[in-house]
């Protein structure tokens, strides 16, 4: 069991497409030095396909994003995860940053920076009030509710169950319209 979590990462990558869009209008940012910098665990599946789903959203509404990617090596380090980051923002001039790792040190790298971060796995508006946009997530309850009403039922729990944003499995946390682009809330009602 698991989620199609690549669909909110796309619509993150939309918003954060159109924040860089915003820093071009407001001269921020030149066109062609739209460069997201991606935090990432590890080279697997569920990273690549997170890291492409944002990209995918984020060209789709900014057409010259580029992005660079720095992985750690695991999946839960502060230490690393700022430091990652941080060489994306100073060393590879990435105007914007996101992340597949689970703690607050891309987020706290963006925050010290000043580089707007769109965020995984849950909210990091308290590690970066004045950088943090909007962050993909899990909800995995429509998952529990399945398997409890499986078992109050005595129905056996499909082996084979993934989540998506049809379910309400694959979620956006609340956009921080302080840093969001304006227009952000609309496109995402689209």
């Amino acid at each position: 069991f698991f989620t199609s979590i690549f669909e909110a990462r796309y619509v993150s990558g939309v918003v954060a497409g159109l924040k860089l869009n915003q820093m071009i209008e407001d001269g921020t940012v030149k066109k062609d030095a739209c460069k997201i910098g991606y935090v990432g665990a590890y080279t697997y599946a569920e990273v690549i396909s997170g890291m492409t789903s944002f990209f995918l959203g984020a060209r789709s509404v900014c057409e010259t994003a580029t992005m660079k990617v720095r992985y750690t090596g695991s999946w839960y380090d502060q230490g690393k995860e700022q430091e990652a980051a941080t060489a994306l923002i100073e060393k590879d001039k990435c105007v914007l940053i996101s992340q597949h790792a689970d703690s607050l040190g891309a987020p706290t790298a963006c925050e010290l920076a000043g580089v707007p971060n769109v965020s995984y796995n849950g909210s990091t508006y308290s590690a970066g009030k004045n950088t943090f946009i909007v962050s993909s997530a899990i909800n995995w309850a429509p998952y529990f509710q399945y398997i409890i009403e499986c078992a109050v039922k005595g129905q056996a729990i499909d082996s084979d169950w993934c989540g998506d944003i049809a379910t309400n499995s694959v979620v956006l946390s609340g956009i921080n319209e302080g840093v969001a682009a304006e227009g952000t809330e609309a496109k995402l009602k689209e």
